[in-house]
């Protein structure tokens, strides 16, 4: 609460009789405070959507609603900040990044359990932007190289680029709390890398989803697959393993808005470290019982 809203507060003097009128005013310099922290402020220059979620954090961290609690929805928070829905999705959207909400389609918004580390594979967010606002865990990401260079096959095959095109390549190595957890390579169009020259992520300090983000590339849609391999030796290396350890291996293709693959990336992923996480969810045909469930 911001304190120098109390400061008008008038004293309360028991002269001449006017003792209810001052009391009156102090309610209502106190319930204007608390309106102040619970509204949008319509002439400030901060956007909408983060006045509207630090509102919902400051609720979830004074235990307004608690892990596993349901949010309010998109309709009622609209309703409730007068808002539009693109705003609120926003909001719901750089909560869910900072780990203190979950999504679960076709059911809404939860209080998100901070200490798990999970990265989820559903949802369009990468590794570090999931994991990095953990309160108890410490990322540490080292780019091992970054620059132009002649695509493999198996990328340009995924972002549908002619064989032997040049590109830009950034590969990593993510520890927690000092662990090494996973060894990522992106793989993205010439043009698409150029847009990160100058930037944080080539230094391992910004997640490289939020970066494209900035620069006009946002995942519309995504095709990851998963797979249980045994470490090469130059990966079993990064993540302090012995060759052939078992790992998993994640590739993902991201598409934006006009279905164009802009990134293609393999990581390489320690599941005694990370968890990844799945949800699943029957159909209405399976979920009545008229469906194969079998896999």
């Amino acid at each position: 609460m911001n304190v120098n809203a109390f400061c008008e507060i008038p004293q309360i003097m028991m002269v001449d009789g006017r003792n209810v009128e001052n009391i009156v005013r102090v309610v209502r310099t106190i319930e204007r405070a608390f309106d102040s922290m619970n509204a949008i402020n319509r002439t400030s220059a901060e956007p909408y959507y983060v006045q509207l979620a630090r509102i919902l954090e400051t609720q979830i961290k004074n235990g307004l609603y608690k892990v596993g609690d349901r949010m309010p929805g998109e309709t009622e928070l609209c309703r409730s900040f007068d808002l539009a829905r693109s705003t609120v999705r926003e909001t719901l959207r750089s909560l869910e990044q900072q780990r203190l909400i979950k999504m679960v389609p076709r059911r809404g918004a939860f209080v998100s359990d901070p200490n798990e580390n999970q990265w989820k594979l559903q949802v369009t967010q990468g590794f570090l932007e999931t994991e990095a606002h953990s309160p108890d865990s410490t990322i540490n990401t080292a780019v091992v190289r970054a620059g132009f260079e002649v695509l493999p096959s198996f990328a340009t095959a995924a972002l549908a680029l002619a064989e032997g095109e040049n590109g830009f390549v950034l590969e990593r190595v993510r520890h927690i709390d000092g662990k090494a957890a996973m060894h990522s390579t992106n793989y993205l169009p010439g043009d698409v890398g150029g847009l990160l020259l100058g930037k944080p992520v080539l230094q391992g300090a910004a997640s490289l989803n939020q970066t494209l983000r900035t620069v006009g590339f946002s995942i519309f849609a995504a095709r990851r697959e998963v797979a249980a391999v045994a470490a090469p030796a130059n990966i079993a290396k990064e993540l302090g393993l012995a060759k052939g350890a078992p790992v998993l291996l994640i590739q993902s293709t991201s598409r934006n808005e006009n279905g164009r693959a802009f990134d293609f990336y393999r990581s390489f992923v320690r599941s005694d470290v990370v968890t990844i996480s799945v949800d699943a969810e029957a159909s209405k045909e399976t979920a009545f019982g008229d469906g194969d469930a079998s896999l």
